[in-house]
């Protein structure tokens, strides 16, 4: 027996965002109109940015984020790159295809990034966990990054970490984004992929 996971958030009293019409009678037309903001067609188009959408424990993302050492490798420091999540909020909590552990998971991640203001540690902390992610023995790889274990925890555990992925997953919703990993190159071209050339070869065909 196969579950098979669809997007059924259709609106059709939204505003259509690429006809030229104000459909929702508000005075604001296509991308100006706020419930727009975040679709594919009204993204701005920014050279070098990579963002990719996955689910921590999915066995496709580690693959594709461990690849990405070697493309960011390849770049040399010309890409701007941030990782997202696919989860859905569920009452006071979140819902993730592999249980509470992947949601745990996510939210240290996003406060891994959150708390590295240089942007050079969280991805070893990422690469590090991928090594074996089903372990719940996460903070020797935060001490391997270089970060502060207590600060991860602390962001982990309360709010701040709950308002970190809350924020994150409406990007992935507002796109229609449910398969992991899902990449974005340039702020609007979607593409696939796991391994370093494939990903490496989208971002060069948008730059």
């Amino acid at each position: 027996f196969l579950l098979l996971q669809m997007d059924t958030g259709h609106d059709p009293t939204a505003e259509i965002c690429d006809n030229q019409v104000d459909d929702t009678g508000n005075g604001r037309v296509d991308c100006d109109d706020e419930s727009c903001e975040r679709t594919m067609i009204c993204r701005e188009e920014i050279p070098g940015k990579v963002d990719v959408f996955v689910m921590s424990e999915c066995p496709f993302a580690l693959k594709g984020l461990s690849a990405m050492e070697k493309v960011l490798e390849a770049f040399q420091g010309e890409l701007s790159f941030n990782v997202h999540y696919v989860a859905t909020k569920d009452g006071d909590g979140f819902k993730a295809l592999h249980g509470q552990s992947e949601v745990d998971e996510n939210i240290r991640q996003l406060c891994a990034a959150r708390h590295d203001p240089a942007g050079t540690k969280y991805m070893e902390y990422i690469w590090c966990r991928n090594k074996n992610i089903r372990s719940k023995e996460w903070e020797p790889c935060a001490e391997e990054a270089g970060m502060t274990v207590d600060t991860i925890s602390t962001c982990a555990k309360g709010a701040e970490g709950k308002e970190l992925l809350s924020e994150d997953i409406k990007i992935g919703h507002a796109l229609g984004i449910t398969a992991s990993p899902t990449w974005l190159a340039n702020n609007k071209h979607k593409f696939s992929g796991i391994d370093a050339r494939t990903i490496q070869t989208n971002i060069c065909k948008h730059n």
